[in-house]
């Protein structure tokens, strides 16, 4: 019984939209961005923690 009466055909890996690719791409981006930045905010003296500054 391990073979079925109508075999499936194979199934076929279907590539993402283009526009899906994008979209997660431009999230991806997004993310590093944002981990940069708090890293560098991490990377800070304690002191200089405290005081927050206008971006330039």
């Amino acid at each position: 019984m391990s073979q079925q009466l109508f075999p499936r055909a194979p199934r076929r890996m279907k590539q993402p939209r283009k526009d899906l690719l994008r979209d997660e791409l431009a999230r991806a981006a997004a993310e590093i961005e944002r981990l940069r930045i708090e890293n560098e905010h991490l990377r800070r003296p304690w002191w200089r923690r405290l005081i927050p500054r206008k971006a330039a």
